[in-house]
This record gives structure tokens, sequence and C-alpha cells, in this order.
């Protein structure tokens, strides 16, 4: 049985139609079983929404910070991304790391600003751990710092003040008020 000219064009057709139809389908699936929560981020002044945020910055003296978050949120009016569990490994231009961690914070990516809080803990590379309760970074400066309360352990001893403040270039870190040492 041979088909004519006209009956293969119209069965190529039905086929080209059915497959648009199916990937039409497909598309709208997708769409409505999309989380609500994205979806109302969204229309909360939200752009972006994903997993996984990760940041480096190299500066004019070599130093390095990397700021990496388990989920972020960006809006690009604000210029500001919303991150949750954040970490942040800073190396200094003479080679010194500190590793920071907090549960959330905010950078203000045209400045290159941020700032975290809820359980901030910096563990430098000869193991002396800072714990505060927020900490800051002004890009311009080049530096960390606080104005909370801070303490600092190390296997030597154990030591509190109020405010601190780590250079990235150099690595210099000082807590500036209210010291007060203990000596094991």
């Amino acid at each position: 049985m041979k088909l004519s000219k006209k009956a293969i064009i119209v069965s190529v057709i039905v086929t080209v139609f059915l497959a648009i139809l199916i990937v039409i389908a497909i598309v709208i699936k997708n769409d409505v079983s999309k989380p609500k929560n994205l979806l109302n981020a969204l229309q909360e002044g939200v752009d972006l929404k994903f997993k996984g945020f990760d940041f480096t910055e190299v500066n004019e003296a070599n130093a390095k910070w990397e700021v990496k978050a388990e989920t972020a949120t960006y809006s690009k009016k604000q210029d500001l991304a919303v991150l949750e569990k954040i970490n942040i490994k800073l190396t200094t231009s003479d080679g010194k790391v500190f590793l920071m961690s907090a549960d959330k914070g905010q950078m203000f990516t045209k400045e290159k600003n941020i700032e975290i809080q809820g359980n901030v803990i910096i563990t430098s590379d000869n193991n002396d751990r800072f714990s505060t309760d927020h900490l800051s970074y002004n890009d311009a400066e080049k530096k960390f710092y606080t104005d909370a309360p801070v303490t600092m352990e190390n296997k030597r001893m154990k030591l509190t003040g109020t405010g601190l403040t780590l250079y990235t270039n150099d690595g210099k870190l000082s807590i500036p008020s209210m010291v007060k040492a203990k000596i094991n």
C-alpha cells in the first residue's frame, strides 16, 4: 500500500504537532510542581534563590577570601545576597589562614561587604579559636571586625574581651578592649 505525498505530509505535521503538545504538557507539569516557597520568594523581590553559593575575592596584596554558603537568595535591586550556613576561608598575603563559620549573613555584592551572625566561629591556622555573635567585613578597609564580646581559646589560655579586628592583607588580629586572660 503506497501512501500519497499529501498523506505523508499530513502524517509528519500531525507527528510534529503531537510532539509539541507533549513538550508543552511536560513544561506545564514542571511549573505546577515548583515549590511554593520559591514562588513566594520570587514574588517578594528576590531575583534568584539557589543552593551552593560560592564567592572568591583576591585583592592586590594577594590576600584571598572565599565565601561559601549552603543556600542564598539574591536581590539585584538591593545588590544583596542573603546567605545561610556560611563558611569563609581567609588566606592573608603572608600565608596565614583563618576559617570562619556562621549560621546566616548577608553580602552586599556591589561593595563586597559582608555581615555574618549566629554562632560565629573563627579558627586560625595555629589553632586559636575565636567566638562572637556577629562579624562584618569592610572591603574598602580590607578588614573583618566586630564590636561584640569575643572569646579566644587555645590549649594554653582562654581570653575574653570586647571587639575584634582582623586585617586581610597581613593577618594582624586585635581584641581592643576589656581583655581578660586565664592561663591554663
